[in-house]
């Protein structure tokens, strides 16, 4: 609790074994849900504990999420390439629960293909630019029978994505350069070129760090003062083993 200034705060997530052999989800925020809102919280899994696979969200294979806000219900959705396809729920699933500062739903392990003493990876965040997550970066391990060894992932082959966002800046100020960079791992530095016209301006390079898959980034850069108008920049994420992205680029707006 505490650690977001913006809506919702994530303050639990518990996973339980229930008595009909269903696993049960609970999500707890810190003040109520909003209804109409967008950014109730999802909960996405790596079935198979392998971040090289899945989705670019740690490399999870399912999430279930609010569907047009509370009101719509719970859905489930499965990776595709980097992203996530809404898909009908598989056999097994039990309640939903929407309570004013709970959301959860419980389904059995074998419709989301797990077998008897599998363990998988989970994490949980809000939907939005400034989004919260538990945990703050990575995810839980959980384990369907205790003592169950985690899977060890093989080498990493998996190129990274990058997105760069249209960004302004002030000539003699600072400008901020707007990037989302995503990587099963969670591991990532970038290479950020400025441009006016063809000529390069400036490179920066960030160093290897956490790269949250639920978060936007920002690198600051102190724009020359006879430097204005509309410029270009690119960035490229490049992760832990080396593997990079291809180039995305936008605008850079100097006043």
């Amino acid at each position: 609790m505490g650690d977001t200034s913006t809506y919702p705060d994530i303050t639990a997530l518990t996973v339980t074994k229930q008595c009909d052999g269903r696993l049960g989800f609970r999500v707890t925020i810190a003040d109520p849900f909003d209804e109409v809102r967008s950014d109730a919280p999802l909960v996405a899994l790596d079935l198979d504990q392998n971040p090289d696979t899945g989705s670019a969200f740690y490399g999870t294979e399912v999430q279930v999420a609010p569907a047009e806000g509370l009101r719509g219900g719970l859905g489930f959705y499965r990776a595709r390439v980097w992203d996530f396809r809404e898909t009908k729920w598989p056999r097994g699933r039990g309640g939903s629960e929407f309570g004013p500062h709970s959301v959860g739903f419980s389904i059995r392990p074998s419709g989301l293909g797990l077998k008897r003493g599998a363990r998988f990876n989970i994490v949980v965040a809000s939907v939005g630019s400034h989004s919260d997550t538990a945990p703050d970066t990575g995810t839980f391990s959980y384990e369907l029978s205790p003592g169950t060894p985690p899977r060890r992932p093989g080498p990493d082959r998996r190129a990274p994505k990058a997105f760069a966002f249209e960004s302004t800046g002030v000539h003699g100020k600072t400008a901020e350069l707007a990037y989302w960079a995503l990587d099963g791992r969670g591991r990532t530095r970038q290479v950020i070129r400025i441009f006016r016209g063809r000529r390069l301006l400036k490179t920066i390079w960030t160093p290897l760090a956490d790269a949250n898959p639920f978060h936007l980034s920002e690198t600051t850069w102190h724009v020359p003062a006879h430097v204005h108008g509309t410029l270009r920049f690119s960035v490229r994420s490049i992760d832990a083993a080396g593997n990079k992205s291809t180039r995305a680029s936008a605008a850079l707006v100097v006043r």
